[in-house]
């Protein structure tokens, strides 16, 4: 029976090889994104014969499920299944990828797929990120182009721990730049700061820029499978082509051999970050769906 308890920073190492079991490219199958939202998210876990269960409350959804992580998909569904049976609560899944969406409406026919266009993450071939190549690009590698030609002296390197105050500081300056009211904005910057603060336990990839040695812009990654993903990426517009440079830098520096694919996860429905992510010519927009289950109690004994 599936025991679920609220998720917490310690519990990283102890989860995270469950993680492997993710075929998905979507950015929420992925150890940083679920650990950076869980407060926001209430999310919750559970351990069951070997597979990784998560219980998210996402706003305007309720109690939802994700796909669960390692084992069979059936035992998986009917463990969910029983589990919103014994307590009358509807049976939810979110995030659903459209590669999983017909396996589980398969156990669950009676069920409804909804999708929303602000969740769909952005996918990029790691090749086009790294150098702008080809006409479609060319405004991006403009941007680099004269990023080059300002600013002589710069350099990209990996963060090191000896680094963090710094990132840190530089943080701290761009928030309070930053005219946003949004509760997930504050619960981005507040995360991001455990992710420096917790460094070696979050274990993403991360590089910084600096212009004549100060800190222009950062990226926070992880790579799964031949994915490499930007979870996190904040810059200083003051320096012209800040932005372009550090998504050609990120991606040259760690989406090495093996890696083919660079998400940069959604636009939550911000027009101008929508504009932003469109203007680097995805390859693909990766849609995510709610399935709903009708007469839930009818799987239980499926």
């Amino acid at each position: 029976m599936l025991d679920f308890h609220p998720l917490q920073l310690e519990d990283f190492p102890r989860l995270r090889p469950f993680f492997g079991y993710s075929g998905s490219r979507i950015c929420d199958t992925t150890p940083g994104t679920v650990f950076i939202w869980r407060d926001m998210y209430k999310t919750e876990w559970a351990i069951y014969d070997g597979s990784l269960y998560f219980k998210v409350d996402y706003p305007g959804l309720g109690p939802t499920f994700t796909l669960p992580l390692g084992g069979g998909r059936t035992e998986h569904y009917r463990q969910i299944a029983d589990y919103c049976c014994r307590r009358e609560m509807p049976i939810q899944f979110y995030p659903v990828s459209k590669d999983e969406l017909e396996r589980l409406q398969d156990f669950f026919p009676a069920s409804t797929a909804a999708t929303e266009r602000d969740n769909f993450d952005y996918l990029y071939r790691a090749e086009d990120l790294k150098y702008f190549r080809g006409k479609k690009l060319s405004g991006q590698r403009n941007h680099v182009n004269k990023f080059l030609k300002t600013y002589g002296s710069w350099l990209f390197r990996p963060i090191a721990p000896e680094d963090i105050p710094s990132v840190k500081g530089f943080l701290d300056r761009y928030a309070s730049r930053v005219d946003k009211s949004a509760a997930s904005f504050h619960e981005d910057i507040a995360k991001t700061h455990e992710v420096l603060d917790n460094y070696q336990t979050y274990d993403l990839l991360g590089g910084m820029l600096l212009v004549d040695r100060q800190i222009a812009g950062f990226s926070l990654g992880e790579i799964i499978g031949d994915t490499l993903f930007t979870h996190i990426e904040k810059a200083d517009r003051d320096y012209e082509g800040c932005y372009q440079m550090l998504v050609a830098q990120f991606a040259q520096h760690f989406a090495t051999e093996g890696i083919a694919f660079i998400n940069r996860e959604d636009d939550a429905g911000d027009l101008g970050l929508r504009t932003s992510k469109l203007s680097y010519h995805p390859i693909a927009l990766l849609e995510k769906y709610t399935v709903t289950v009708e007469e839930p109690c009818a799987f239980c004994q499926k």
